[in-house]
């Protein structure tokens, strides 16, 4: 997985590589790096996954969404779920994952929810 860190806006991409080495490996990074967004405090803060490149997911994965963005919602923050792979549609769409975080799918044009924007 990729980072870019500035300021208040930290920015992840998942990489083919990361598929390959199991999801288990991801979740780790994501538990790692909510404890550290929790020290950091960054008012405003705001973390941005590129997903284009997952090809599943599972409920750990999700768990660490969620987590990711109660984290940064106590600050003021959010987390963006950006490119996301049409395919992880219908397992977000299943625990409503776009109620509380922002995603926006790769190749679809919905317009997010103007209470995220």
């Amino acid at each position: 997985m990729l980072a870019e860190k500035k300021e208040n806006l930290w920015r992840y991409v998942i990489e083919p590589g990361d598929n390959q080495l199991g999801l288990i490996n991801t979740v780790r990074y994501l538990e790692k790096e909510n404890e550290e967004i929790e020290q950091a405090k960054i008012p405003n803060h705001i973390v941005e996954i590129d997903l284009k490149e997952l090809q599943s997911v599972n409920s750990e994965i999700i768990a660490q969404f969620v987590n990711l963005q109660s984290t940064l919602v106590q600050t003021g923050g959010k987390l963006k779920l950006v490119n996301v792979n049409p395919e992880l549609k219908s397992s977000f769409d299943v625990v409503m994952l776009d109620k509380i975080i922002f995603i926006q799918y790769f190749g679809f044009d919905e317009k997010p929810d103007s209470s995220e924007e």
